[in-house]
């Protein structure tokens, strides 16, 4: 049947002609023999339409099922095209210039994963912790060692480094002879240099006058006097009688502390630093500079353990973060590689202290920090923090902030509808804390107005998002791939996500320890990376200072001149310094 082309209408004009002669030949009296011939071919030809309309509607069948696969299959592809315009969405605000201070020549390799890479990885399978081999790439670490100077061939004075100001000091040579000292010859000078930065004010106190016509005006008339009786003393000309540098350094407190927060607090490369000493009329190589912070960072870590102790006081909240930076290292062959190493930021508000501790992502590095801290530990809720819980006398709460950009990247990057109902939710959490900060209550307040007003709104958000799942699983609603990390996110770490509604004295999210994250994203940015693990080291000691300063209202730089001060007249008791210079009288 398949071989024969059949005209299906000439068929059925056919058969509708032999109706008709069968009914015209029936009055004409057709024998028996032609009358079942008659109906034989009539009963064929309906059999090869009924065969026909058959294969028709297998066909159509056939169709149909073709169509749905097609959809089904466009479906697929416009869900990919929703994920990945989400993602481009995403991550165009996330572009920044990749400005560094690298050396042209590197040895550079891939330098692993970046912990934004590794978060969206662990939310995009499903929340499910991955082996833990989060720095399977890590190598032996080695200082690079600098090769001994040949000091014999020093020149009298630095050749290098030169002010624009110059001043003199000559040794007394009759004070020595009246000590009972011979004058031999002179020694090699030592240089010692300072910044001098200050605001000048200038006051002139105009008088009010009448003319000789009645008119009255103010009018100011310099004083003829000479310079040395208003004279403007800049600073105290005694203090440089003596040097007073840093130690292993040429650097007096002052400068070593404006280079310190110019880098640190500023984020200005040394780069635009020698531009500014260009201006200043002062030639300084970079590697003084570094030289003279890493001597700086030295005395520095030896008050490390006070703020250490500070921040891991028993009964209080820490907040913990951490950010990725390339650094360069040495391996076990020699060889200079840039690899993923990270900062870890932790924050005691409580005790208004900032810590930076530089390593690499494993869990031992904080794990060996923490010791046995007894308190509460916010943090994110990835793969790499999960072991907190298990930490003994140690509460683990997950922060708030991360679920919600969930949700808003859902809605905005993905144009997920039905996420706007769970930030909508979210910002009712929200507002119940800013009324405790706002009417400044009590912890015991605070855990009270969570239970009331909190709680109904954690439970209506767990049920909504249960719900969804279960409808999402079952194929009867369509949800973005955002919002559904989003909410396998949320309900997978509901227990640490509900913790905060218990404890008074925890916030909400975990945005006071980003903020601190910042400063060292924007030296990141600015730098690149670091060109050897002691320079990240260093990084960690200034900056962990810096922002402490700030958590105490304390001015940084007075900080760092007040404590190199310290320094150079030989005082060692570093806790006693630190206590000083940072805890202010009641």
């Amino acid at each position: 049947m398949a071989d024969i082309h059949i005209d299906i209408e000439r068929m059925i004009m056919h058969s509708n002609y032999l109706l008709e002669v069968d009914n015209s030949s029936a009055s004409n009296g057709l024998s028996d023999m032609e009358r079942k011939q008659y109906l034989d071919q009539i009963k064929e030809l309906v059999q090869t339409v009924q065969t026909l309309l058959d294969a028709n509607i297998a066909l159509g069948n056939k169709q149909k099922e073709l169509q749905a696969e097609a959809d089904r299959k466009i479906a697929g592809l416009q869900d990919q095209v929703d994920k990945l315009t989400g993602e481009l969405q995403a991550r165009r605000r996330k572009m920044h210039g990749k400005n560094n201070e690298k050396q042209t020549g590197d040895k550079s390799v891939n330098t692993g994963k970046t912990k934004d890479e590794e978060e969206g990885e662990y939310i995009e399978n499903g929340c499910e912790q991955p082996s833990d081999s989060d720095d399977s790439d890590e190598v032996t670490d080695t200082e690079a060692t600098n090769p001994k100077k040949d000091l014999s061939q020093r020149p009298d004075h630095y050749k290098t480094m030169k002010a624009e100001v110059l001043v003199v000091h000559d040794c007394d040579k009759d004070k020595l002879k009246a000590m009972g000292l011979e004058f031999i010859r002179y020694t090699r000078p030592v240089d010692q240099f300072d910044r001098i930065s200050m605001t000048r004010q200038d006051r002139y106190l105009y008088a009010w006058v009448r003319d000789k016509n009645g008119n009255e005006f103010a009018f100011f008339v310099p004083k003829d006097e000479g310079v040395e009786q208003r004279a403007c003393t800049f600073v105290d000309e005694s203090k440089y009688d003596m040097p007073s540098m840093v130690p292993h350094t040429s650097s007096t407190s002052g400068m070593l502390s404006d280079l310190i927060v110019n880098r640190f607090q500023y984020a200005i490369t040394s780069g635009r630093e020698m531009y500014r000493m260009v201006n200043e009329k002062m030639r300084m190589s970079k590697s003084t500079i570094f030289n003279w912070l890493r001597h700086g960072a030295e005395f520095l870590e030896n008050c490390q353990e006070t703020i250490k102790q500070w921040l891991l006081k028993p009964g209080s909240t820490i907040y913990c973060d951490e950010s990725w930076v390339d650094t360069k290292v040495t391996d076990a062959n020699g060889e200079v590689h840039y690899k993923k190493r990270y900062m870890w930021v932790i924050v005691n508000l409580t005790t208004k202290v900032c810590y930076y501790l530089y390593g690499s992502r494993k869990k031992e590095v904080i794990k060996e920090f923490l010791g046995d801290f007894k308190g509460t530990l916010m943090t994110d809720a990835y793969a790499a923090y999960l072991y907190f819980n298990k930490l003994k006398d140690c509460t683990h709460v997950c922060c708030w902030s991360h679920v919600r950009r969930l949700f808003v990247s859902a809605s905005r990057d993905y144009k997920d509808s039905l996420a706007q109902a769970f930030i909508d939710l979210i910002g009712i959490l929200y507002k119940v804390e800013v009324e405790n900060q706002v009417l400044s209550r009590t912890e015991k307040e605070i855990v009270k107005h969570r239970g009331e007003e909190s709680l109904p709104v954690l439970h209506d958000l767990y049920q909504q998002a249960t719900a969804l799942l279960k409808q999402f699983e079952k194929n009867k609603i369509k949800l973005s791939a955002k919002l559904q990390q989003a909410l396998t996110y949320m309900t997978k770490h509901w227990e640490e996500l509900m913790a905060y509604t218990k404890i008074g004295s925890v916030l909400i999210d975990n945005n006071c320890c980003e903020r601190a994250v910042r400063p060292f994203t924007n030296l990141r940015k600015n730098f690149g990376g670091f060109s050897s693990e002691q320079g990240a080291r260093v990084t960690a000691t200034f900056l962990t200072f810096v922002e402490t300063c700030k958590l105490m209202a304390t001015a940084p730089l007075d900080f760092f001149r007040g404590f190199f001060d310290m320094i150079v007249a030989g005082r060692r008791d570093y806790a006693l310094m630190t206590e000083a210079l940072l805890v202010k009288p009641v």
